[in-house]
């Protein structure tokens, strides 16, 4: 920033009359005077527009910056919104297919407890056989016929007869094993599908789980970008705030200057007329100034002051 150079020295500014009332050579110093206060400010004006200038310069590209930054905000938070959408939606997903697994998984309890069940009265039925159906209905008609036609002593009868028994019982114990497992199998069939409907919808879960946690990485990875980019635009906004702190002044400098200008312009013209002659006479001095600054000025005046001007022979028409 510039600083302004040392003003001139001045007084307290005089007034129409006391302007009126100096000599030619107060009135020649007062002139110079004035011209080194108009020098003075039309100096400190072009260094504050110039100031003024590099600071909006300067201003413009932090707002271009700034600007730049927010249009990445605004796409960074659709994107967001975007993840954030796209994530709900797979999450209500899964969670629907959870309530659908759970249902399946519902379906099997039953038929798991009952396959228990059946499996382990089938396994103690099987200890029981100890051997296949078939095998013992083999067993079972040999030793039938043994006893029921074979010429054979009667101890060798009684022992006949007492594995007849056994093997009658292990014979009923593995049909009764097969039906079992008969149902079992049936069971089986069911809970298999059931359990490939449960594998299905699990693996749609785990893929909508990795498609949302894609999403949801994603989300956090824009959310860090997006706070990144907010500090530096607020950066740029600050820094925006501090130019614009700095143009206001400026510009209100200016404005004064260049009002003073106008009123130094003024009292010096004023100053000029009258070391060209334009001394008002005695009695209507005030009047007479205030009408010659007039006609040099705006050309503009009332009938009374017209009149002044031709009696003190400022107008006069050949």
């Amino acid at each position: 920033m510039t600083t302004d150079t040392p003003a001139p020295a001045t007084t307290s500014t005089p007034t129409a009359s006391e302007i009126t009332n100096m000599t030619d050579k107060e009135l020649k110093s007062h002139a110079n005077l004035l011209r080194q206060q108009l020098n003075h400010l039309n100096t400190e004006i072009r260094k504050s527009i110039e100031e003024v200038k590099l600071h909006r310069e300067s201003s413009n590209k932090l707002r271009e910056k700034r600007d730049a930054l927010n249009a990445m905000v605004k796409e960074c938070v659709n994107r967001a919104n975007v993840c954030k959408k796209s994530r709900d939606e797979i999450n209500q997903k899964i969670s629907d297919l959870k309530k659908v697994r759970a249902e399946l998984q519902t379906q099997i309890a039953p038929h798991r407890d009952k396959m228990k069940q059946a499996k382990e009265k089938r396994d103690s039925l099987n200890a029981i056989a100890k051997m296949r159906t078939t095998s013992l209905e083999k067993a079972y008609a040999h030793e039938l016929y043994v006893f029921t036609n074979a010429d054979i002593p009667l101890t060798h009868e009684r022992d006949s007869f007492k594995r007849l028994k056994e093997l009658a019982l292990r014979l009923n114990a593995s049909r009764e094993a097969d039906a079992i497992h008969a149902e079992l199998t049936s069971v089986y069939k069911v809970v298999r599908e059931l359990r490939k409907k449960t594998d299905a919808v699990h693996l749609d879960i785990q893929r909508l789980a990795d498609e949302s946690q894609q999403y949801h990485d994603e989300l956090f990875s824009v959310y860090n970008k997006l706070d990144s980019i907010r500090k530096e635009a607020n950066l740029y906004h600050a820094q925006l705030k501090d130019e614009y702190r700095i143009i206001g002044p400026l510009s209100k400098s200016i404005d004064v200057r260049k009002a003073s200008v106008e009123r130094t312009r003024k009292e010096l013209s004023e100053c000029l007329d009258l070391q060209k002659g334009a001394r008002p006479k005695e009695g209507d001095s005030d009047e007479h100034a205030a009408a010659l600054t007039k006609l040099n000025t705006t050309g503009r005046m009332s009938m009374e002051e017209f009149r002044i001007l031709m009696k003190h022979k400022d107008i006069a028409f050949d």
